[in-house]
């Protein structure tokens, strides 16, 4: 793309924003928005309500267990149900029942909640009684808003019933739930987001219930508990006083990074820094709804929190997870960024959060409306619906539950007086050591990189403005897929990473494994050993991969797809993607049409456009570029090893493209090469890249071009030993980032070490 098509391209993506900002401004979201959603989901909650025999003042949505999962989506379905029979905006001929129906029906589940408590006196459908965990108050803080709605019509039974839960529970947490901090999933410490949502029930109970015997003891732990939520290793010597005491004094440890980086279940997880946020609002609007004081400690690094999230967020709302995601794609934390923006535009006056709110309730609207009875996920979760209604109830719950939060938010919101607007600007650039993560964005692209993500490594690059364009598991790693029913990737923890203005470099090595083979006497194996650098040049469009993978033993492998650029292909994009490879245009089908596509490896040449704004071009190591179609759901979840297998916990369809690519098992010996590729990606640029050197030499050297009309040198060592090279290049050069790079009368001399990575500017010669 030459510089004036992308300047206009530019100015017509500008004058776009602008328009969609400016109607975001002149329509804002109402209480009513939610309610049509929750309107359209009714015939699916009765679809799984079920009686309770012997008791028709009873019902349980879903399975009515007492595990934690099924008591969440128990007590979320119930506050649909609840903020739908309440709200003035009520359809009754959309919803299928009268608001006095739709009244019994809440008033119906939440009993079902409070009998079944160990408090109660019935017993689950499991024949237990539920509660007396670290999760059980996270199920009360969310129906916490549905229950204030319903106050009016509850019977002094009720009442009496609720009390005896939640104080019942937060006695339990006094002697049976400690307060800990940890950066660190792996010590079992990490709990910021069970630190917010128990004390938040503490402090909830102690404004509550005034006359309780221990209440001196619940706004204790709770400030405890509070402070120790999104907690940073400074806080360590934070003298800002809470409930008569220092943050220091408070402090037990911290659970985020000092960059406000999350390793929840194990890797960079976007996802339960929103879970913190939303948890955060909850009792924001609690505490507003029942004209209660809000403790300062609720908000402790809330707004540095909101400023990460919001910089890894598109304008549809929709989060770039560039940690990754180990379950359902745009699920359950997705959906609880929801009671998050309201929150923020109340307490830090921040516009843009509105902007996401408008754009993810036209995301679940979308999806919502190719599914029959309303449902939500029926037709992306189909086969997990069918191997495990407990989880997909949940899911379903979830979201139902999260919209509820934004109408009861929303109308708060609407009973104040217009307050005043801070846009709180995102980060530009980021970085996070323990996690080996960096990002950055601009007005065209969007790039990042983390080492101890989800499924890790990914990365991900794509144009700033399109979130349906973006999929992360083991993204721009290359994938290799060995026998038995799981195959993982794992960082050697030696990798090197740099971060310059408008861009980074990182190289490093992991290891892919495969296991669960079935047969007796089977063990894990080994399979391959992979290395992979990512550049991003700071011209905001253009970035390089480099990737070698050898394996590991003499072993059989199923799968090899170098490069592995995933292309999301459902129902978020109506199931269709624009390619242009070969020399024509190709229109892919994907999933969420009439059928599911085949399984196919299709052969591109050396370059691939996708929609027009995404190209993809070969520099070294391949015949031509592959794009790969999976012939099913191939997102999966991450925590779940058979279901990812059999495709049952598959979300969402990704096209693949491919550099190096064998779809078919076959035998390789050890060391043998699987793969040994160089790329370039160019987002609304077609960058063109020269390779330096020699097919098998282990320092990988590329010269590119990039949108900035600037000519750059990549070098990266793949090898597990230090290397040296002369690169001969026109003229001299700066360093952005790397070491060793000495300019000699016959070229540049690289010297270096296993994993490291040099970015050079070249100049032009006199």
């Amino acid at each position: 793309m030459s510089g004036v098509k992308r300047f206009v391209l530019f100015a017509v993506s500008l004058c776009l924003a602008c328009l969609a900002w400016s109607c975001v401004c002149q329509a804002e979201v109402t209480p009513a928005d939610y309610i049509r959603l929750l309107e359209k989901w009714m015939p699916t909650a009765r679809q799984w309500t079920q009686p309770v025999p012997g008791r028709d003042d009873l019902l349980f949505y879903a399975t009515g267990g007492h595990e934690h999962w099924a008591v969440q989506a128990q007590c979320t379905a119930f506050s649909a149900v609840a903020i739908l029979a309440t709200a003035p905006e009520l359809d009754e001929r959309l919803a299928g029942e009268t608001r006095e129906q739709l009244r019994a029906r809440a008033l119906k589940m939440l009993r079902y909640a409070l009998h079944t408590h160990k408090t109660g006196d019935v017993l689950c459908s499991t024949g237990q009684g539920w509660g007396y965990s670290w999760i059980s108050n996270l199920a009360l803080e969310r129906m916490a808003h549905a229950v204030t709605a319903l106050k009016p019509w509850l019977a002094d039974d009720d009442r009496q019933r609720l009390r005896n839960v939640l104080l019942g529970e937060c006695d339990f947490l006094l002697e049976g739930y400690k307060v800990v901090g940890a950066i660190d999933a792996s010590t079992g410490k990490n709990k910021p987001e069970s630190n917010i949502w128990n004390g938040a029930a503490l402090y909830r109970a102690a404004m509550l219930y005034p006359d309780a015997p221990r209440i001196a003891e619940y706004r204790q732990k709770s400030t405890a508990l509070l402070l120790n939520g999104i907690s940073i290793p400074s806080d360590a010597d934070g003298d800002t006083v809470y409930n008569g005491r220092k943050l220091s004094q408070w402090h037990v440890g911290p659970n985020y990074t000092e960059q406000f980086a999350l390793n929840h279940h194990g890797y960079m997880n976007l996802g339960y820094m929103e879970i913190c946020l939303s948890n955060v609002a909850m009792l924001h609007f609690f505490c507003q709804a029942n004209d209660l004081p809000i403790p300062a400690e609720l908000y402790h690094h809330v707004d540095k929190l909101w400023q990460l999230t919001k910089s890894l967020t598109f304008d549809d709302g929709r989060l770039w997870r560039i940690g990754g995601d180990t379950r359902m794609r745009y699920c359950y934390c997705q959906d609880y960024t929801l009671p998050v923006w309201p929150m923020i535009l109340d307490h830090l006056g921040d516009p843009d959060a509105a902007r996401f709110e408008e754009g993810w309730l036209k995301v679940v609207a979308k999806e919502q409306a190719g599914n029959p009875q309303g449902a939500f996920l029926s037709g992306r979760l189909a086969k997990l619906r069918d191997v495990s209604p407990f989880y997909y109830c949940r899911l379903e719950g979830d979201r139902a539950g999260s919209l509820s939060m934004g109408a009861a938010f929303r109308r708060l919101l609407a009973q104040k007086k217009s307050a005043a607007t801070t846009r709180i600007a995102p980060l530009q650039a980021w970085s996070d050591e323990f996690h080996g993560a960096a990002m950055v964005q601009g007005a065209h692209r969007r790039a990042s990189w983390v080492w101890k993500s989800g499924q890790r490594p990914c990365g991900t690059v794509v144009p700033a403005d399109r979130s349906d364009m973006v999929e992360w598991q083991w993204n721009l790693a290359g994938l290799i897929q060995g026998t038995g029913c799981s195959f993982n990737a794992a960082p050697k923890k030696d990798h090197v990473l740099h971060n310059f203005e408008g861009g980074f470099a990182t190289c490093g090595s992991y290891q892919w494994t495969a296991a669960s083979n079935p047969g007796e006497g089977s063990t894990a194996e080994d399979v391959a050993l992979a290395r992979t650098a990512m550049v991003v040049l700071p011209d905001d469009a253009t970035t390089v991969i480099l990737q070698r993978a050898d394996a590991s033993r003499p072993i059989y492998i199923n799968r090899v797809l170098g490069l592995n650029y995933q292309v999301p292909n459902d129902v978020f994009n109506d199931s269709l993607r624009s390619y242009r490879f070969g020399g024509r245009e190709h229109t892919i089908a994907g999933a969420g049409g009439r059928e599911m596509p085949r399984r196919e490896l299709l052969e591109c040449g050396p370059t691939v456009n996708v929609v027009g704004r995404v190209n993809v071009g070969l520099v070294y190591g391949a015949p031509g570029l592959s794009l790969f179609r999976p012939g099913q759901r191939n997102a999966t979840m991450g925590h779940n090893t058979l279901m990812a297998f059999s495709g049952d916990g598959a979300s969402l369809y990704c096209d693949v493209i491919a550099a190096g690519a064998c779809d078919q098992q076959r035998f390789y010996q050890a060391q043998e090469r699987l793969f040994d590729v160089g790329v370039v990606i160019g987002i609304d640029f077609e960058p063109a890249g020269k390779a330096h050197g020699k097919p098998g030499d282990a320092i990988k050297v590329v010269e590119v071009t990039g949108a900035d009309q600037q000519r750059y040198l990549v070098a990266a060592n793949l090898d597990a030993q230090a290397g040296q090279t002369v690169v001969t290049v026109a003229g001299n050069f700066s360093v952005l980032c790397g070491k060793n790079a000495v300019a000699q009368p016959d070229g540049v001399h690289l010297d270096l070490a296993a994993n490291e990575v040099v970015v050079l500017k070249l100049k032009a010669a006199k």
